[in-house]
């Protein structure tokens, strides 16, 4: 495929991009949290290993997404002006480097560092592969693009909860840290090879004024287009850059909450084995990617992000009293009943919050929108664990950690009910593939 120059005749959602393009988008994501889903995975081991308390295991996520926080909001600005390869290397590279240092490391600070390293590694993943789908995406495939590409993150829970216990099972953590890191060196490779080969034009530079000068193209759709549309486009868009993210945050702390101590709950609580606990988050990771994709479809047939919002904050409601009645009631079958309604809708919010933000992101400004969103969501997952750790180490249980999680499930409704009002309803454009990726 021929390079596109980017110029006032170029439309990048004009053509379809090839497959490849969403295959890295998807190993992007799901190789960002990959470090975080290997501690997940192992934290009984690393618990016993490090000799510390669950407090200070969660300390350890804490750590990392408050990275990943702060990183961004740095690195979503930044985002629309980085060269494709830095922004790619930057997620594998770190990703790996975080590794390397967790298994070389000798003690919990080690274990800190390679946290926050990680973090600020996968802050980048939203923002490059918003982007690019903004960029290269056709316009009514553009929800489904996102649906497969949030899979990633599923997709890599989904290996981390098989692979990581039965490599730490033989070898201990720092042997899995070393297999993470080997993750990382095929995905760097494939993601150049495909800036290269297919990204050199519209997506490695903004093409706000391509975008807003072509009908159809990325970002068109938020310049007015009849007279007495711009006032209300521009109300919502000010409502969603502030609503988006705080959505993001208070469904993030709950879905970390659970994801972080999972196994751990399953272990330490119920008496599950290691192992077993592992395909608990496979099963997630299973879940979630069916989820994402699914919630992405919808997403695209009807733009109607919070409503769909407002569902999925209730299913995380019903995940987290199906937790407190596993703790109360010593019942492992509750427990593997709430993994289908936390995988399915609150797990999967994630894609219709980044479809929202990028439907209501100005021309040029979709990596500084998807890094407010991203910033929301990574101080949720920093608050989760932190929660989750600190009322365990109090209480002696998972009860009050999961009724607290359910709380900011509420509220995360409560927020939806705020955006039904404030932003504009509108048909998403018709998909005549039902939003598959084709090659050109």
């Amino acid at each position: 495929m021929a390079p596109t120059t980017p110029g006032p005749t170029a439309a990048p959602s004009a053509r379809s991009a090839p497959g490849v393009v969403l295959v890295v988008l998807v190993v992007a994501m799901a190789i960002g949290p990959v470090f975080n889903f290997g501690v997940s995975s192992l934290g009984p081991e690393i618990i016993a290993d490090y000799g510390i308390t669950e407090g200070r295991y969660g300390l350890v996520l804490t750590s990392l997404f408050v990275a990943a926080g702060l990183g961004a909001a740095l690195l979503g600005a930044l985002a629309d002006r980085m060269p494709l390869r830095a922004q790619f290397a930057l997620i594998h590279v770190g990703v790996a480097l975080a590794f390397v240092i967790a298994a070389i490391g000798d003690d919990y600070v080690w274990l800190l560092v390679a946290a926050i390293i990680a973090g600020v590694a996968q802050a980048q993943s939203n923002p490059v592969t918003n982007r690019v789908i903004q960029a290269e995406a056709p316009l009514a495939r553009r929800s489904a693009w996102m649906g497969w590409k949030q899979s990633g993150v599923q997709m890599g829970l989904l290996v981390a909860g098989l692979s990581f216990p039965l490599v730490g099972k033989a070898v201990g953590w720092a042997g899995a840290a070393w297999f993470g890191a080997a993750l990382c060196a095929p995905a760097l490779a494939l993601s150049w090879w495909t800036v290269d080969r297919h990204l050199r034009g519209g997506a490695a530079a903004p093409a706000a004024s391509a975008a807003s000068a072509v009908p159809g193209a990325p970002g068109a759709s938020a310049a007015p287009a009849a007279s007495g549309s711009a006032p209300g486009r521009r109300a919502g868009l000010t409502i969603a850059m502030l609503l988006f993210p705080l959505a993001s945050f208070l469904n993030a702390a709950g879905t970390q909450g659970v994801n972080g101590f999972a196994a751990v709950f399953a272990v330490r609580g119920l008496d599950v084995p290691l192992t077993v606990a592992g395909w608990i988050l496979a099963l997630i990771g299973v879940l979630g990617i069916a989820g994402r994709i699914g919630w992405g479809r919808i997403a695209g047939r009807r733009d109607r992000p919070a409503q769909l919002l407002l569902i999925m904050s209730a299913g995380g409601v019903v995940t987290m009293l199906l937790l407190v009645g596993a703790e109360q009631w010593a019942a492992a079958p509750l427990l593997w009943l709430a993994v289908p309604f936390h995988a399915v809708l609150p797990l999967a919010a994630n894609v219709v919050i980044n479809s929202g933000i990028v439907a209501n992101a100005p021309p040029g400004r979709v990596g500084l929108a998807s890094g407010l969103v991203a910033t929301g969501m990574y101080l949720g997952f920093a608050l989760g664990p932190l929660v989750v750790g600190g009322l365990v180490d109090a209480t002696g249980g998972y009860t009050a950690a999961w009724l607290v999680l359910a709380g900011t499930y509420v509220a995360c409704a409560a927020v939806a009910l705020v955006l039904m009002r404030a932003l504009p309803e509108r048909d998403a454009p018709a998909a005549a593939d039902g939003g598959a990726p084709r090659r050109p």
